[in-house]
């Protein structure tokens, strides 16, 4: 594939970020590039609804548009109308959904220059191993096509982390996400067993997770149990065995939830969206795999400090192991920028 540069001293820039928690996150990698090759352009972010919270104070985007995908004809027309009128020059298309190619040929004739996978993009991403590619390695290969990073892009699994430094700058904000607020003080550790709620194959078992809870409570270290809505009954099941441990599901929002991943001294999960959000907060992580269920490559969190357990078994992997590969992680570095704790 060739490195076909795109104009830096474009005006009106956007990009596309859809999906899951775990998606917008690791996204903000990428946006922070375009952001650097772009400096003086207007940066609009086209996402969805739910995760308008995430991208809110972000000084990566100027701007945020969360309803971009019109139905029925006279809506489309109308918006196609808009984004022409808008000079809208490029369009990087982190998601490369169906949906987000279809913006890109309502865009025609006048379409701008697009980073993605759309036919006809003037700037493709057709490597057919990209599917396989951990997303922050995908994003950085994209990037690179488009002129942005190095010129021989990055090796693999040595692209660049999410910058999440700037998540409780603000003083009230960063008071608002210390782990106090939830009453914690001391040390404890984050069990996140949600994983993906239509593949429980991917989970380590839930009873793994109790017995883990009550070793860490022998340990003195307080186990916090965090989730969506839909884990609510993980949380009761562990707690029905560890008593002792906060169940934080459906609580937190992703601020509250970086600010508990930043001080925590241990997050243990598997393929869900606030463990690969804990590793990239800087919490030591541990997470636990299963190769015959899941692309490796492809899941395993990225942050300062994690590790993956693997097995083709769940029921091979016992607590002692989690501890012990809890042990290669619990020497973390500091998580660059990290806000300071409150005073």
């Amino acid at each position: 594939m060739e490195r076909h540069p795109i104009p830096q001293d474009l005006g009106q820039v956007a990009a596309i970020v859809t999906g899951t928690l775990g998606d917008a996150v690791l996204a903000l990698a990428p946006l922070q590039a375009i952001r650097a090759y772009h400096p003086d352009a207007t940066i609009t972010l086209f996402t969805d609804p739910a995760l308008v919270r995430v991208f809110r104070q972000c000084p990566f985007v100027d701007a945020i548009e969360a309803h971009w995908r019109p139905t029925g004809l006279v809506e489309g027309i109308k918006a196609r109308w808009g984004l022409w009128t808008w000079g809208l020059k490029a369009v990087y298309d982190l998601s490369a959904t169906a949906q987000s190619n279809a913006l890109f040929e309502r865009l025609a004739p006048f379409q701008p220059l697009w980073s993605g996978t759309a036919r006809g993009a003037s700037h493709p991403h057709v490597d057919r191993g990209r599917a396989r590619l951990h997303r922050l390695d995908r994003h950085a290969e994209q990037l690179c096509l488009a002129g942005i990073g190095p010129e021989d892009g990055y090796p693999p699994g040595a692209a660049p982390l999410p910058d999440l430094s700037w998540i409780g700058a603000d003083p009230q904000e960063a008071e608002r996400i210390q782990p106090a607020r939830q009453g914690l003080s001391g040390r404890y550790a984050i069990l996140a067993p949600e994983g993906p709620t239509d593949e429980p194959q991917k989970c380590w078992p839930i009873e793994r997770y109790a017995a883990l809870a009550s070793r860490l409570k022998q340990d003195g270290i307080k186990p916090v149990i965090v989730g969506s809505p839909v884990s609510t009954s993980m949380g009761e099941a562990i707690r029905a065995r560890e008593p002792d441990a906060l169940d934080l599901t459906a609580r937190l929002d992703v601020f509250q939830f970086v600010g508990l991943a930043r001080q925590a001294m241990l997050a243990v999960g598997g393929e869900g969206d606030l463990t690969v959000v804990a590793a990239a907060a800087g919490a030591p992580t541990v997470a636990i795999l299963n190769p015959a269920a899941t692309n490796l490559r492809q899941a395993a969190p990225r942050g300062p400090a994690t590790v993956a357990l693997v097995s083709r078994s769940f029921a091979g992997i016992d607590i002692d192991q989690v501890l012990q590969a809890a042990r290669a992680v619990e020497h973390r570095p500091e998580p660059g920028g990290a806000a300071p704790a409150a005073a």
